[in-house]
């Protein structure tokens, strides 16, 4: 009599021997780019960083999407690439396994997207590292485990427990400013993830809407975030660069509100009232009117001590 094979050996076989083109690929393009930004002289200058995928935010709100997806692939320190890609690697490769190649795909794209999003949203910067999308495969398998057999063993619950508390103490870390982790993007992949195994057994048409209209309101972030540093940031720059120097002022003037530490919006502010103070005073000086001139240059010189101009401007007996 032949003995009847187990299905789960078959498919515990299948999988191990299976191997995930996908991610085999995503694990490559990391290592690539880890490899080539630490060949750089200085791997910690911005334009180095843009050269290798992760662009600054001033160049993602200009125009530059495409970093909103690079920078999840792009690592610099050899144990944040090892950590993340033995992650990605194990939870990726049954994701892969256990649907198809286009939705695996997607899947890692959209994750990448919303992550990045989310980080810029409260950050300076998109981050780096391809956690937000090993967060979005835990919140899906998590999800997936309750309801389907293919899932259940993926995690158990000392995994989940360790994910949870790292989770926890990034948060504490970050809050305390030990240490600087993207949170914001973990949470984002894991809402994404979790929604995609929710919505998973709906039906195409409507798994297309519901994930659509979640990434529309995110994407809008790009062109729309009152809330958010970095968009104000942006808004302000522009506002200097095309000199409406009141509105930028102003803009640079909430920022501090928000964040009294940020010595680049108080260089900048500074800088534009000490360029408008001294239009005031040329102009005072074409006017002859003298004697208005000397509290203006004492407001500069409070403004910014080091200014040669209102120091030389001073020396003039006329005032």
């Amino acid at each position: 009599m032949t003995e009847i094979p187990d299905n789960k050996l078959l498919l515990d076989h299948t999988y191990k021997k299976y191997i995930p083109i996908v991610t085999t690929i995503c694990c490559a393009i990391s290592v690539i780019l880890f490899i080539g930004i630490n060949l750089e002289e200085k791997a910690d200058d911005w334009s180095v960083y843009k050269r290798w995928g992760s662009p600054p935010m001033t160049d993602i709100f200009s125009g530059s999407y495409w970093g909103l997806i690079t920078s999840n692939f792009l690592h610099v320190d050899l144990w944040h690439i090892a950590f993340n890609l033995y992650g990605f690697w194990i939870l990726g490769k049954k994701i892969e396994f256990e649907t198809n190649i286009p939705y695996y795909l997607l899947f890692i794209l959209t994750a990448s997207l919303i992550s990045s999003l989310s980080q810029l949203a409260f950050s300076e910067s998109t981050g780096i590292g391809i956690s937000g999308v090993i967060y979005a495969f835990f919140g899906f398998i998590l999800l997936k485990s309750k309801t389907e057999k293919a899932y259940k063993e993926v995690l158990d619950k000392k995994t989940i427990r360790q994910i949870i508390g790292w989770t926890a103490l990034c948060v504490i870390l970050t809050y305390f400013k030990i240490w600087n982790v993207g949170n914001a993007a973990h949470i984002a992949g894991f809402v994404w993830g979790v929604l995609l195994a929710y919505i998973s057994g709906f039906n195409l048409p409507k798994q297309l809407s519901i994930g659509s209209a979640f990434l529309v309101v995110l994407a809008s972030s790009i062109f729309w975030t009152p809330f958010s540093n970095s968009w104000l940031s942006y808004q302000a720059y522009q506002l200097h660069l095309t000199k409406h120097y009141d509105e930028a002022i102003a803009a640079y003037k909430k920022i501090l509100d928000r964040e009294a530490t940020n010595e680049w919006a108080r260089e900048n502010r500074t800088r534009l009232e000490v360029h408008k103070l001294q239009q005031k005073i040329n102009a005072l000086i074409e006017n002859h009117q003298y004697k208005e001139i000397l509290p203006l240059l004492n407001r500069i010189n409070e403004l910014d001590p080091n200014n040669e101009w209102a120091k030389e401007t001073k020396k003039r007996s006329v005032w």
